[in-house]
């Protein structure tokens, strides 16, 4: 996870670059809300003057230039990104609730130790793994 200072197109595209980077396999799809900074669906599409061949937005570009599939989710249907969402709640209810910042970069530190935290932590969901160990164990799988 990572925090940026805006909800931009340019922010969107640093996000799944660094992603690929750090990532230890191959990104094959992704799935976004549609959210203009991901999409220009309902914002752009009728601003293209080819309406059969609409502009693409520049996240599609770069899914296009990794050979990544970009899935959108229905409009106001976000159990359809249902893992996220619980996600958010988790991190809602037991970072952003908890923790006070002092600054934009001290909410970056705190989120990068909450996470390192978190990915240590037994799930019932991961038959009482860790997403750590679950991430290894996936890893000598591939190996």
């Amino acid at each position: 996870m990572e925090a940026f200072d805006d909800i931009s197109n340019a922010s969107a595209l640093k996000f799944l670059n660094n992603l690929i980077k750090v990532f230890p396999y191959q990104v094959r799809a992704i799935k976004t809300d549609n959210g203009s900074c991901f999409t220009n669906r309902y914002t752009g599409y009728e601003k293209s003057t080819d309406l059969l061949n609409p502009k693409l937005h520049a996240l599609d570009l770069l899914c296009q230039k990794k050979n990544i599939i970009h899935y959108l989710i229905d409009p106001g249907k976000p159990a359809q990104n249902g893992k996220v969402e619980r996600s958010h709640r988790t991190d809602q209810e037991h970072f952003y609730n908890e923790v006070k910042f002092k600054s934009f970069e001290d909410l970056k530190l705190r989120l990068k130790l909450w996470n390192m935290y978190y990915n240590d932590l037994e799930h019932i969901a991961l038959n009482g793994l860790t997403p750590n160990e679950v991430l290894r164990g996936v890893q000598k799988v591939r190996t």
